[in-house]
C-alpha cells in the first residue's frame, strides 16, 4: 500500500483539532508530495490575521532535514513507521524542541497530526490537528 497522504490537498478542520492556547490558526492547509523515497510538505494558512507558509523535503531516513518558514525550528527528522504512520522531531539550534506523529486513516479521508513541545518562551503545548482532503 501507498501513503494515501500523497496526491491531495488537505484542509484542517478546527472544529475537529485541539490547540493547547488561546490563539489558534484561523485556517491552514497541507500538501504531501512524493519526492523519491520521501516527500515534500508544504503547510500554508492564515494565524491573527496574518499568511503564513513552512515546509520542508525529507526522506524517510531518519536524518536531518532543513526546515523553512518557522522561527521556532531549523530541522525536522522523520520516520516511516508504516505507510499509514510517520514519526519524527523538530529541532533548534541542536536542541529538540518538539515531537510529532502523522496518521492517515486507512480509507484515506483523515489526517492526524499530534504534535507536542517547547515553545520558545518556556510554555508547552500539546496540539492534535484534524484535516481533511479538500474538495476541488
Amino acid at each position: 500500500m501507498s501513503d494515501p497522504v500523497f496526491g491531495k490537498t488537505w484542509k484542517m478542520s478546527k472544529a475537529q483539532s485541539m490547540f493547547t492556547g488561546s490563539s489558534t490558526p484561523a485556517n491552514e492547509t497541507r500538501l504531501y508530495e512524493k519526492v523519491g523515497r520521501g516527500y515534500k510538505l508544504t503547510v500554508s494558512g492564515t494565524h491573527d490575521g496574518q499568511p503564513y507558509e513552512w515546509g520542508y523535503t525529507a526522506q524517510y531516513d531518519g536524518k536531518p532535514s532543513p526546515v523553512y518558514g518557522r522561527p521556532d525550528v531549523d530541522v525536522i527528522e522523520k520516520h516511516k513507521v508504516t505507510d499509514l504512520i510517520t514519526i519524527g522531531s523538530f529541532t533548534k539550534k541542536g536542541k529538540i524542541v518538539a515531537a510529532y506523529r502523522r496518521a492517515t486513516s486507512v480509507d484515506g479521508k483523515t489526517l492526524t497530526v499530534v504534535a507536542s513541545g517547547n515553545r520558545p518562551d518556556g510554555t508547552t503545548y500539546f496540539d492534535v490537528l484534524k484535516y481533511k482532503p479538500a474538495r476541488a
